[in-house]
């Protein structure tokens, strides 16, 4: 069975122009065709299951799927909307997430970019990571306050999965702030130092810091990432954006992407926090 995300999913849908049953330029019978070269018979019962158009048998096949058989499907059905050139509006962001999905089903890691060892990471890097609940249950706080946190992740895919981006964006900001608060309630020896280090001033309490301030800090102590610092700018402002009037006055308006890379940071975050707690008690 397949391990695609909704998230991947929906950018799947979107780059094969998906949306209204059909799957790029294929005929059923060339859709049958394409399948068949990949051994897989499109058309048989077990792929019905979602329905009988082309993007339901795609979606079916795409959920029943082993990973590697989903990223060999995947990367020719690629090369062949490059090859006819359509949907021919794409975002590039969109490619990109597609190819790092490929990527990640088939088992292979992406190459290193001299982008991503300039810049501190690329977003295909980010794109890549895949939302783990152990992560959440190894960090250094209440197993409770963890699994509310985890049932706020899956609740915030729900929404990039119903178009909700807003309310995926916020609930994604409250995480990695709860995160993060959590983290340095457990290291404020750490932390203090740090943010000190980082803004020239004594710390406030921990309860008072602001998101942008908790990622500087935590990226100059070593815990967090560059990608984590570099993407989250989408997360930092977002209990401002729970006031109507807020959003208004800075057109703040998330999209899929905005969304998706939100949800990502936060998954990148509890990544290298759960690191950085096996690495403190000997368990790396």
């Amino acid at each position: 069975m397949s391990s695609i995300t909704p998230i991947e999913l929906r950018v799947v849908e979107t780059v094969l122009g998906m949306g209204s049953g059909y799957v790029l330029d294929f005929t059923n019978r060339s859709f049958s065709e394409f399948f068949r070269a990949q051994q897989v018979n499109i058309d048989g019962e077990r792929y019905a299951g979602e329905g009988v158009s082309k993007a339901n048998r795609l979606r079916c096949f795409l959920h029943s799927a082993p990973d590697r058989s989903a990223a060999q499907v995947l990367n020719e059905l690629l090369k062949y909307r490059a090859f006819i050139d359509s949907p021919p509006d794409a975002k590039k962001q969109d490619l990109d997430f597609y190819s790092a999905a490929v990527l990640r089903l088939s088992g292979h890691v992406a190459p290193t970019t001299e982008a991503s060892t300039t810049a501190g990471g690329s977003e295909s890097d980010l794109l890549r990571l895949v939302l783990k609940p152990d992560g959440f249950l190894s960090l250094p706080i209440e197993e409770a306050l963890a699994r509310a946190m985890l049932d706020r992740m899956n609740e915030a895919q729900r929404c990039i999965d119903a178009k909700a981006y807003l309310a995926a964006v916020i609930l994604c900001g409250s995480v990695l702030e709860g995160v993060c608060l959590g983290y340095g309630a457990s290291h404020p020896e750490q932390v203090n130092r740090a943010f000190s280090a980082q803004y020239g001033k004594d710390p406030r309490r921990l309860t008072d810091w602001h998101l942008s301030e908790w990622i500087d800090v935590l990226a100059r102590a070593g815990v967090l990432s560059q990608n984590v610092v570099k993407f989250g700018v989408g997360l930092r402002d977002f209990r401002n954006y729970v006031h109507p009037a807020a959003q208004l006055s800075t057109g703040f308006a998330p999209d899929l992407h905005t969304a998706r890379i939100g949800f990502q940071v936060v998954v990148a975050a509890v990544d290298d926090m759960a690191t950085a707690t096996a690495t403190a008690t000997g368990k790396a």
